[in-house]
């Protein structure tokens, strides 16, 4: 893969929630790119058995696993720290893991609890691995901090809006910070899907078939992204080829949110 663009060959990343959904096809991605990844999932068994797969499907030891909480900050930094001492080195941090709503309802019904729990697990602590793993990698002057957001970070959806704080928060801290970390050579940009194939999607859609479909209304492609796709956005942004951004949020939602709304599908 010499002068391909997208090569991670040689790079070690540390992955959260990468035994599923979006988490695990960043992982599977930086592995066909060439990458060594360390996943990280809440029970160790489950991240080991994913890179197990990984490596099997890759036929080189391209992938392991770690035991991760997100909802525990000094866990997390130990797991990072762990990986980075069986690596040497962490070159590309991906915080990909995420808590989700407990509740769906208006803001009225959203309980301080709420607010609070979102807040913690998806700002305070993915910004305190970051700021963690920035310290070795402004020292070395070259490293890459990744964040998954949301859509619902960039723009209001019906009854999750203590969520869509907390994605909002984290996406403001990847545009605020990326100045900091310019003149270290440490790059950091987030990627924001839409409404993405992953098991919480699946189980909505039992639970509430009508309320999915009305919400693929207001999407122009009319189409669920696939987790692959928004792996393709970590690869670029991890890459050389995307070495000219920084402090940049990628809208990954098949289209801008709400500007399908009143236009018929052509035929």
């Amino acid at each position: 893969m010499a002068g391909n663009l997208f090569d991670l060959t040689g790079k070690y990343a540390y992955i959260t929630g990468g035994t599923k959904g979006i988490g695990r096809a960043i992982a599977e991605a930086f592995a066909d790119h060439g990458a060594i990844v360390a996943l990280t999932g809440r029970n160790a068994d489950d991240a080991e058995r994913v890179a197990v797969a990984i490596n099997n499907r890759v036929d080189r030891q391209a992938a392991f696993g770690f035991a991760a909480d997100l909802a525990d900050r000094q866990g997390l930094i130990a797991s990072y720290d762990a990986a980075a001492a069986r690596f040497g080195r962490i070159d590309v941090l991906v915080c990909n893991a995420a808590a989700l709503p407990g509740i769906y309802g208006t803001a009225e019904d959203s309980p301080p609890e709420e607010y609070n729990r979102l807040l913690e697990w998806n700002i305070t602590n993915n910004v305190a691995l970051i700021n963690h793993a920035a310290t070795a990698m402004k020292a070395r002057r070259d490293g890459v901090l990744l964040v998954t957001t949301s859509g619902s970070g960039l723009h209001p959806v019906e009854n999750t809006v203590p969520y869509g704080v907390s994605k909002a928060g984290i996406g403001f801290f990847v545009r605020a910070v990326a100045a900091e970390l310019a003149p270290y050579n440490v790059r950091i940009n987030a990627v924001s899907p839409g409404m993405t194939r992953s098991d919480a999607l699946e189980e909505q859609m039992r639970a509430a078939p009508d309320r999915i479909e009305k919400f693929l209304e207001q999407v122009p492609l009319r189409r669920f992204i696939e987790p692959k796709e928004i792996a393709a956005g970590m690869v670029f942004l991890a890459s050389e080829g995307g070495k000219a951004v920084s402090g940049q949020t990628i809208a990954m939602e098949a289209g801008e949110f709400g500007t399908g709304v009143g236009w018929d599908r052509p035929v």
